[in-house]
């Protein structure tokens, strides 16, 4: 939703979505271990890395969590969403003079489903498609990670496990059990990294190990088939130094957060999935804060967002605004980024409105009206 899309599920679902494209690369730690890893495109929400060669298993069941809400929670989600900009819908057009820009908000998973046809057409007619970060641009990434493990690895630092309580190490090694990670590979795992790969529940794991493709890598291929120049906002060697920014101290946080209840991982994932496909995209937010509060005190979950928002979806915003304003004087231009970084007061479509430009929603099929 990247979006940045959601990174994390629970409370620190202010990241873009992770759920990306994977493709597998090696990486060398040493003489005695060889980690199979899959390092995927950013945004959330927020590349991640997933591993391959699992065994097969049934899709994620559909779910839906919102029917376990109290009405106090489901109070919650309304009051937070009220006054958000741009809170419902995943495509945009925005307009200034001769300018237009179709703006895409994708969930970084196969579970988004298939291109609208709103979107097909957008990139038949498009000059030019601009994703969060280019396959080519992983693929280049991979083989840096062959040779420099250590952007999602401390390797010389004194271990995870001594930022944990024992049951969270505990928790952390059984939820990385079934991804053939031990423990004592697990312990050289940034905070962030071994966050992600515990946000994701293990049947979108093996699914995208099976070829699913999500929906930013479909937007790509089209774009590819039909001749459109497809070209990157950031680099995955700049989202990385984004996490790289964000403290040790927040990154054991939401780490913590993610091991409180790993049971339910499956279910929150697929209950976000139907969200975004219902165009509830600052409700996907909402209800992330409010499961999340079950666990932990409001107001740390806020606090925690407020530790990675800024870093994560607001200053990415700011970060590709040019290169989106660029890409409207030279052409049409379809923007395909994760759908939390569209909305809110700090997101894109807000930002190109200061910027002189006209926003329209299109509502896709299956979508709630606002």
């Amino acid at each position: 939703m990247d979006g940045s899309g959601l990174f994390c599920q629970r409370g620190c679902t202010a990241f873009p979505t992770p759920y990306l494209l994977a493709t597998p690369c090696n990486i060398n730690l040493g003489k005695s271990h060889t980690v199979t890893q899959s390092i995927t495109a950013f945004t959330p929400a927020l590349f991640v890395s997933l591993f391959m060669g699992l065994p097969l298993a049934a899709q994620c069941v559909p779910a839906d969590m919102r029917t376990t809400l109290s009405d106090a929670e489901r109070l919650a989600v309304q009051e937070e969403v009220a006054d958000i900009p741009y809170g419902v819908g995943r495509a945009f057009e925005a307009t200034r003079g001769d300018a237009s820009l179709f703006l895409f908000g994708t969930f970084h998973s196969e579970a988004a489903g298939d291109m609208p046809a709103a979107l097909t057409s957008a990139i038949a007619n498009a000059d030019r498609v601009f994703v969060e970060v280019t396959a080519a641009d992983n693929a280049a990434f991979q083989e840096q990670m062959q040779r420099d493990p250590s952007i999602i690895m401390d390797l010389d630092g004194p271990g995870l496990q001594q930022d944990l309580t024992e049951q969270d190490w505990a928790a952390l090694s059984e939820a990385l059990r079934p991804l053939g990670i031990q423990p004592q590979i697990a312990d050289t795992l940034q905070p962030w990294f071994a966050a992600t790969m515990v946000s994701i529940p293990l049947c979108e794991v093996q699914q995208q190990a099976r070829g699913g493709q999500p929906i930013d890598a479909k937007i790509e291929v089209e774009a590819t088939a039909l001749g459109k120049p497809v070209l990157g906002l950031e680099t995955v060697e700049e989202t990385f130094a984004v996490f790289a920014g964000i403290s040790r101290e927040a990154q054991v946080d939401f780490l913590r957060l993610e091991l409180s209840d790993t049971d339910t991982s499956g279910a929150i994932f697929m209950t976000l999935a139907k969200q975004y496909t219902e165009g509830r995209i600052a409700e996907i937010q909402a209800l992330s804060n409010v499961l999340a509060a079950r666990d932990i005190p409001m107001e740390q979950v806020n606090a925690m967002n407020d530790v990675l928002l800024e870093p994560l979806l607001n200053q990415r915003n700011r970060n590709w605004l040019p290169a989106i304003v660029d890409a409207g004087r030279e052409g049409s231009a379809v923007i395909a980024v994760g759908a939390l970084h569209l909305g809110g007061e700090d997101g894109l479509l807000r930002l190109l409105e200061g910027e002189g430009f006209d926003i329209t929603r299109i509502e896709l099929d299956g979508e709630v009206r606002e």
